[in-house]
């Protein structure tokens, strides 16, 4: 008995578990919050879109209110505005919802979901959501964001497992607010893996078949009625294969400038994505790997605001446009410089300066096995922080 007691004792440290929590007549079970790791809560979700987002919504109800109005000070420092009143002129500006309700309808419950469990009025918690548009259409003059990522195809080369990874570069007052959610349908065994932080529906992730990163290209076409960043990358989740997750990509009209990485155990690819363009990119004819930052290198669909701006700055819009930076220079030369890409090398490659920086919020290496799919997450810089391994099996 003492021996029992003891065990329960142990679980409860680690596990919450709420149960028949009634959701406007509805009744959800078992569902857990996971404390096992003490930075980077683990939900663990199973029930309808609208359950789901009020589940994490109403547990993580405090960490959502102190992160919004973390958010909140940023937009009245940057734009010198009020909050609220700014929230409501961007969404009286846009118009992102027809959008969700035609290809992520399932998502916008989500959203209603989390404003209700977390008591958070529905349009500040839709505007939260759309990180990429407001900087992409506010067009700040300094991005507080930057990403880098890559993708690697041992299979083609090895038939070996293959790889996409990121380093999420967000602004600071981000860091801290992690969480994983672990994501199960009920009716089906789909299964998805969502990086992101409390009271967002997600940044990056894997399901059982493939993953996809995103890089913002806010030099790219954008459109206010388009589907944002977060529903398209829970979107392709959605799917249940990589040639479906591609079409989807390439179908949907995007509302922000954007490159994905999509990666599954057999491909891998890199698609730059304007409002109303998307195309392929690689930097050789072998499509082993790919790598990418935040500016576009294929597709030449630029924002006006960007133009403009070469227009002032040269006096006129130069016939060619050639990009580079830092982070990818650095990610382009430990590639080119190591024949064959391991896991070593990816983990130390997203540890090196300046792809490891002080905007450095996580970091995700997703690996892709014939008989599993595997997320890596580093909470922080990956220089100073182990990862955490979470695997789904096929």
């Amino acid at each position: 008995m003492k021996s029992i007691l003891i065990i329960i004792l142990t679980i409860s440290v680690f596990y919450v578990f709420i149960s028949s929590v009634n959701i406007d007549g509805d009744s959800r079970k078992d569902v857990i919050l996971d404390t096992t790791y003490s930075n980077l809560p683990i939900l663990y979700l199973n029930g309808t879109p609208y359950e789901n987002g009020f589940q994490h919504g109403k547990i993580m109800k405090k960490r959502i209110i102190e992160l919004v109005g973390l958010w909140k000070n940023d937009i009245e420092k940057r734009y010198q505005i009020s909050a609220d009143k700014f929230i409501t002129t961007f969404l009286d500006s846009t118009d992102y919802i027809p959008a969700i309700k035609k290809w992520t309808p399932d998502l916008l419950e989500e959203i209603k979901g989390i404003s209700a469990g977390s008591g958070i009025d529905f349009n500040t918690i839709f505007a939260f959501q759309l990180i990429d548009e407001i900087w992409t259409n506010a067009r700040l003059i300094n991005i507080p964001h930057h990403c880098t990522s890559v993708g690697i195809n041992n299979y083609k080369k090895y038939g070996s497992s293959n790889y996409i990874a990121q380093n999420i570069d967000i602004t600071p007052f981000y860091h801290g607010f992690e969480i994983l959610l672990d994501i199960k349908d009920k009716n089906s065994d789909s299964r998805k893996l969502v990086t992101t932080f409390a009271g967002y529906i997600g940044a990056n992730g894997l399901n059982k078949h493939f993953g996809i990163t995103e890089n913002t290209l806010s030099d790219l076409k954008s459109s206010l009625n388009g589907l944002p960043v977060c529903c398209i990358a829970r979107g392709v989740l959605e799917k249940t294969s990589f040639e479906e997750a591609i079409e989807f990509i390439k179908t949907i009209k995007h509302a922000s400038g954007q490159n994905y990485i999509v990666g599954s155990n057999h491909d891998i690819i890199s698609l730059e994505c304007a409002s109303d363009l998307v195309m392929e990119y690689w930097p050789d004819s072998t499509k082993d790997y790919t790598f990418h930052a935040n500016r576009p290198l294929t597709n030449n669909s630029y924002h006006p605001a960007y133009l403009a701006y070469l227009k002032a700055l040269y006096g006129s819009i130069p016939e060619s446009i050639s990009f580079s930076d830092e982070r990818l220079e650095s990610i382009k030369n430990i590639i080119l410089n190591n024949q064959h890409i391991s896991l070593k090398t990816i983990k130390d490659a997203l540890s090196k300066k300046p792809i490891c920086n002080s905007n450095t919020f996580v970091s995700t290496i997703m690996e892709f096995d014939n008989d599993y799919s595997e997320l890596r997450i580093s909470l922080g810089k990956p220089d100073s922080t182990e990862y955490i391994v979470f695997r789904i099996k096929k």
